[in-house]
């Protein structure tokens, strides 16, 4: 995610000096995630969490969502 990220820096760099750039805000966050990699936009691992063995102040929310109920005209 790093090099995108710096290629769009570089980018805006050169469409700043024609008059339109990122807001500032999103450029400055940019550049706050290049300069510390622990924290850069990367994908994590994610381990499967089993719902049996949750700690007891944990509860699961189950969502099902309804079947849509279709019918012939």
């Amino acid at each position: 995610m790093r090099k995108p990220l710096a290629d769009l820096l570089a980018m805006d760099a050169v469409a700043s000096r024609h008059g339109c750039a990122l807001k500032p805000k999103l450029r400055q966050a940019i550049e706050a995630d290049l300069s510390f990699p622990a924290r850069a936009a990367s994908p994590r691992p994610e381990t499967p969490i089993d719902p049996n063995t949750l700690p007891q102040n944990v509860h699961p929310l189950v969502v099902k969502a309804p079947k849509p109920k279709r019918e012939r005209a």
